[in-house]
């Protein structure tokens, strides 16, 4: 997570609230997989600059939202998870190489 941005969230939480914080993370995540399937739907050598340039925003803002749900719901759990996801996901790579 930005910590730079934390205040900024603490903030959100105050103002809004935390179900009202969730929701907006499931609304940006929502608006990327339609910008990602206009991606597919085009393909990549039609997706135009401005479609490339919609998939750079909804990205930001759900990095944003993200940082926000491990506020939320605790980073350090998070990256606990996170990180035993990693070792995991380099087992499978390594063992499909080795194939």
């Amino acid at each position: 997570m930005e910590k730079k941005y934390l205040e900024t969230y603490n903030k959100c939480i105050e103002t809004w609230g935390i179900d009202s914080e969730i929701r907006l993370c499931v609304e940006e995540m929502s608006e990327l997989t339609k910008e990602l399937m206009k991606y597919y739907r085009y393909g990549e050598m039609n997706c135009s600059k401005e479609l490339k340039d919609h998939i750079i925003e909804e990205i930001a803002d759900v990095q944003n939202t993200v940082d926000q749900m491990q506020n939320i719901f605790g980073e350090e759990a998070v990256n606990e998870v996170r990180e035993k996801k990693m070792e995991r996901l380099n087992k499978r790579l390594n063992e499909e190489q080795t194939l």
